[in-house]
């Protein structure tokens, strides 16, 4: 097929799911899009940057056939039960990749709780694979908003906030009963599964014979309610978009940066002390644009903050800075691609000592403010190597937008692990 065989299909511009076939009817590869029409001719574009695998796999497609779905959450579950249902050659990579996750439903407990879960157990209902966290994250606020219901390990003894606000039925002081939470897992588990339809059936069944009925009017605007709600919860959540623009994010960056390939794995690092005290680095990852906390690191400084201060300069962050990067290489963690660090020309060049003394190939760059500026429209500076000036991109930039998001998660988290530092030793005296 070509460009424009895909044209003539007249693909909609509607969220839903398509399937590529072979020449014997196979289907091979099963994908998702906010936008059906948009995505599918993407693969046919010119300026397409594929992998080796999907350059066979558009040798081999014979049809297109697509479903649409009224909302990009449920194009997201479509695509994963469609590639549990038909095991498509192309999709099947899914299957063992460790970066991927699932929604898990806690059908063992006594009140079930749902939550990302990594590893798939014996107990419980699983969803799933996913490829984005973040997709699934805003998936299960979605789901929240239609269906209140438990995340927390432990039931506390006391509401808490999401009690408050309407996202648990607050079931540790009983102000729901095991048979209606039961009704609101069904549906979640039914809504996982892709059978919105059932659910908005049964709700508009029991409306009619609440009407029929004339009695209990609470629970008849209720159920009216939710399915209003539920329909514009849906809507209104764009998870598919969130992912293409985190993509799109990347591929930007690796134009900017004249990188030889979009970086898959970003390192972002950070020092926090307080006149060197408490002193500490974190580490952060990003994958495929994604947070991914699961590879974040902290480190306790270990070297004599006073010596950094003589021997560095003002701060010593840059030899605090090269301890970190020299311990997470004594590592046998998965090599960046790309490092971000937070700061100036000193931080780029303390990072750069460390990857050139293992003649790593590692893209880096710094990223700071410009001096005593902390407005959010300040320019941020980014720092080359063998660049005497640093780049200001505009703050419209998707570049821009992927830099200072894991320097600003790596400030946050570095701030959070010398707090925790700082209240402990306090707890301490």
């Amino acid at each position: 097929m070509n460009i424009e065989d895909v044209k003539k299909l007249s693909i909609p511009k509607v969220p839903g799911c398509y399937l590529y076939s072979d020449e014997a009817g196979k289907i091979i590869y099963v994908g998702k899009a906010a936008n059906l029409n948009s995505r599918v001719l993407s693969y046919w574009q010119k300026a397409a940057d594929h992998t080796l695998a999907k350059e066979l796999m558009l040798t081999k497609i014979k049809k297109i056939e697509w479903i649409e779905t009224d909302s990009e959450i449920e194009a997201l579950l479509l695509e994963s039960n469609l590639i549990k249902k038909y095991q498509p050659s192309f999709n099947i990579v899914q299957r063992d990749d460790k970066r991927y996750a699932y929604i898990k439903v806690s059908t063992e407990e006594e009140w079930p709780r749902v939550f990302i879960a990594r590893q798939l157990e014996k107990s419980g209902r699983y969803f799933g694979p996913f490829v984005s966290v973040e997709a699934i994250r805003e998936t299960l606020k979605a789901i929240r908003k239609i269906w209140p219901y438990r995340s927390c390990k432990n039931l506390p003894k006391k509401v808490c906030l999401y009690y408050r606000i309407g996202k648990c039925p607050g079931m540790c002081e009983n102000f729901i009963n095991k048979k209606e939470y039961s009704k609101i897992i069904k549906q979640i588990v039914l809504f996982l599964e892709g059978k919105k339809g059932v659910i908005v059936k049964g709700v508009e069944k029991e409306i009619k014979e609440l009407e029929k009925s004339e009695q209990d009017e609470d629970r008849l605007s209720l159920l009216k309610y939710r399915l209003l709600n539920m329909k514009r919860v849906l809507e209104h959540s764009n998870v598919l978009s969130l992912i293409d623009k985190y993509s799109s994010d990347v591929i930007e960056l690796a134009k900017v940066l004249n990188l030889v390939k979009v970086p898959a794995r970003i390192e972002g690092y950070d020092i926090s002390n307080i006149f060197g005290q408490e002193a500490v680095g974190s580490m952060v990852v990003f994958t495929d644009g994604e947070v991914n906390k699961n590879e974040y690191r902290k480190f306790k400084i270990k070297i004599n903050p006073s010596f950094a201060k003589a021997s560095e300069g003002k701060s010593g962050d840059t030899g605090m800075l090269r301890e970190v990067l020299t311990r997470r290489f004594n590592n046998n963690w998965p090599m960046p691609d790309l490092i971000i660090v937070d700061g100036g020309r000193g931080q780029l060049n303390a990072v750069l000592s460390v990857v050139k003394k293992r003649n790593l190939d590692i893209a880096v760059i710094a990223v700071s403010k410009g001096e005593g500026l902390r407005s959010a429209l300040a320019p941020d500076k980014i720092f080359f190597p063998d660049e005497t000036r640093p780049l200001e991109l505009p703050l419209a930039s998707p570049a821009l937008h992927i830099i200072k998001r894991v320097r600003d998660e790596a400030h946050r988290f570095a701030i959070k692990y010398h707090r925790e530092l700082r209240n402990k030793k306090i707890l301490n005296k």
